[in-house]
């Protein structure tokens, strides 16, 4: 396997259109790096020169310390398992694992032992003398990262490969990907938007909003650090809470104020007084027990099982609560909730970074 490396890497589409600005992040050898963001966010392209299949504007992309700018994407040793598999319906899944091999004229000896372990990793064997046709989402799935195995390449570029599984399958799909990488010792970059799939996958994760990194770190520093806002907001499920407001002196205690709205801070918080900011809360960090007063008028109730999710009116912004099961409210109750403030986000009510 290798590393691979993007240095200020930029695409520039017709009319100073941009789908990467500036792009700069490292992949270590056998490291799962996961690029994440919206629809339009530039994921895709980026993977996509890479791969080579796109000619970068500026910028160099080195993969075992070689610039591979100039190269084809065959002589760049990767394989990139596609969004809708990309199968040969005519063939046999055997005959698309081997399919590439074929080309590049391996003995058949060799492509044979090749095909069959792939096949025998992702637990395919007595499909191999079927046509997709015939195959489940899932097992066509599996059928695509056996064609990519059995190049064993340096590099494997994974372009949303689970988004058009249905939820129970992408959850089983997501724990074999995470063995797969264990028993291949593989580099992989990984595109998603769905910030589960990141999370529980990722080793690094490479936030992206309008072709720009925000932040690269690993899913728990994303979590508990986020540099900014869009990160905050895009990191988490369901996603945080923001309330914006003015961070004043009010009787001798520092508070966050926002429309009919008064949250109680401590010291750490006075060098912010006088300043626009936004609060954030996650979902999950309300309680009914320690810390800091929040009354929530409740219109939604979404209950889960366990827990029930909660929105309701605190002053002008609508919040949403994860609260446990045995706490029933109305709607149209008045709920009073707690918020520890070690667990308060801030952020620059003007630029939208952390403050904290």
């Amino acid at each position: 396997m290798a590393a691979l490396r993007l240095n200020r890497v930029t695409k520039i589409y017709d009319k100073n259109i941009y789908g990467a600005r500036d792009i700069t992040f490292m992949v270590n050898d056998k490291e799962f790096a996961v690029l994440l963001g919206p629809s339009g966010c530039g994921k895709t392209t980026i993977l996509r020169l890479i791969a080579g299949l796109e000619e970068i504007t500026s910028g160099e992309i080195y993969i075992d310390n070689e610039c591979v700018n100039n190269l084809p994407p065959n002589k760049r040793d990767i394989a990139m398992v596609f969004q809708n598999y990309a199968l040969y319906p005519h063939m046999s899944v055997y005959d698309n694992i081997a399919f590439g091999l074929r080309m590049r004229r391996y003995p058949k000896e060799e492509l044979d032992k090749r095909v069959k372990e792939a096949a025998e990793i992702l637990e395919i064997t007595e499909l191999q003398n079927r046509k997709p046709r015939q195959l489940s989402g899932g097992q066509r799935q599996r059928v695509a990262l056996g064609r990519a195995i059995v190049s064993q390449p340096k590099i494997f570029l994974f372009d949303e490969p689970l988004s058009n599984l249905d939820a129970k399958l992408r959850v089983q799909m997501r724990a074999e990907l995470a063995r797969l990488h264990k028993s291949l010792d593989a580099t992989i970059v990984y595109v998603t938007h769905d910030q589960v799939e990141a999370m529980t996958l990722g080793e690094k994760i490479v936030v992206l909003k309008n072709g720009e990194v925000q932040q690269i770190s690993d899913p728990i520093t994303l979590y508990k650090h986020p540099k900014n806002r869009f990160v905050a907001g895009f990191i988490g499920s369901p996603p945080m809470n923001f309330i914006n407001g003015f961070i004043k002196r009010w009787k001798n205690e520092i508070t966050f104020q926002n429309q009919g709205f008064t949250l109680k801070l401590n010291k750490n918080f006075e060098r912010f007084i006088d300043r626009k900011v936004v609060v954030g809360i996650r979902p999950n960090d309300f309680s009914n027990e320690d810390g800091i007063d929040i009354e929530i008028l409740v219109d939604v109730i979404e209950p889960m099982g366990s827990e029930v999710f909660v929105y309701g009116k605190c002053g002008g912004t609508t919040l949403q609560a994860k609260i446990p099961e045995r706490i029933r409210p109305g709607v149209g109750e008045l709920l009073n909730l707690k918020i520890n403030i070690d667990k308060i986000y801030l952020f620059d009510g003007e630029t939208d970074e952390s403050l904290k």
